[in-house]
């Protein structure tokens, strides 16, 4: 998050005022009663400032089940077979979510594990 982002967010969770110059246009307006969830992977380039007004929650790494479980969500179109198939080579490979989603996308409907598999190791390979 670029750092003049990072002070126009904290202005905002301060004031409840938006204030953006983009392009020709400038908005200027006031949210009340706003709530700022945010995420990220490693809070390290953020501002300590902005760090310090957010709660600060670490969410432990899924297990094996839950990780299947959340692979039949993200791959509804894929059979369950080929859903699950493709989750435990992911999780065996320590990958995340958006590696069962990337792979999930290249998957049809009517391929069978060993065509899931080629598909896989390739995007392993190749990331």
């Amino acid at each position: 998050m670029p750092r003049n982002f990072q002070e126009k967010l904290l202005n905002f969770i301060e004031s409840g005022w938006v204030k953006v110059d983009q392009k020709k246009t400038r908005y200027d307006f006031e949210i009340k009663g706003a709530k700022v969830f945010a995420t990220a992977n490693s809070i390290e380039r953020i501002s300590k400032p902005l760090q310090s007004r957010f709660r600060r929650l670490v969410l432990p790494r899924y297990t094996e089940e839950q990780f299947l479980h959340v692979t039949q969500q993200v791959l509804p179109r894929l059979s369950l077979k080929i859903a699950e198939f493709i989750g435990k080579c992911v999780w065996e490979r320590q990958g995340d979510i958006r590696d069962v989603i990337s792979i999930g996308k290249l998957v049809k409907n009517e391929d069978n594990p060993r065509d899931a598999l080629e598909i896989v190791e390739t995007i392993y390979h190749y990331s």
